[in-house]
């Protein structure tokens, strides 16, 4: 008895584990991060190897297009870098990956860049502008009032649906059905 609660615990756990799909793991920034430095590159990283179409696009908060100088597929990691660091803001990654297993996935997630305004004056971008004469004052830009990145609206995304998830999921659901009635008639011959 003890083996047959053992095997059918088995085949539950068969269609979760042996045929799961490519998913994402990781990303540098995480979901919902706050970044405080400069940013010059986005990672993900999924668990199985990816297709080199395998792509991602960066958008601002009003939806507009980021410009990712490079975006390259190295095994299980998808990389973008950025020439110069992202300005302040909220941003939204939306990746499209081809898994080895061949099944197209789309998901997306967010984070904001808030470096404090020191940081933001000394960017590279502004480092390479000659200095003014030191007998001028100059104010500094003005920047974003403080209150502005708590008014943000968060950026709501929907999954994507995967019907054939739910199509293995019953056939092998079937089959662990057919093989525990099997099983269990096979051990009903044995005992007689």
């Amino acid at each position: 008895m003890k083996k047959i609660i053992f095997i059918i615990m088995l085949l539950m756990l068969l269609p979760t584990t042996a045929f799961a799909h490519t998913g994402m793991e990781s990303s540098s920034p995480k979901d919902k991060e706050t970044i405080t430095g400069p940013l010059t590159e986005i990672v993900l990283t999924f668990n199985t190897n990816l297709e080199k179409l395998s792509t991602f696009t960066l958008l601002d908060k009003q939806g507009q297009k980021v410009n990712v100088d490079t975006v390259a597929v190295e095994g299980k990691l998808l990389k973008g870098s950025l020439k110069t660091p992202l300005p302040n803001g909220d941003y939204t990654v939306n990746w499209k990956i081809v898994g080895e297993d061949g099944h197209v996935i789309e998901r997306s997630f967010t984070f904001t860049v808030n470096m404090p305004e020191q940081a933001t004056v000394n960017m590279p971008e502004q480092a390479n502008k000659t200095p003014e004469p030191t007998s001028q004052v100059t104010e500094p830009t003005p920047s974003a009032p403080s209150g502005a990145a708590d008014t943000k609206e968060p950026v709501e995304t929907a999954p994507v649906q995967t019907p054939s998830n739910a199509k293995n999921t019953f056939i092998w659901i079937g089959v662990g059905a057919l093989l525990l009635i099997g099983i269990v008639g096979f051990t009903m011959r044995k005992r007689k």
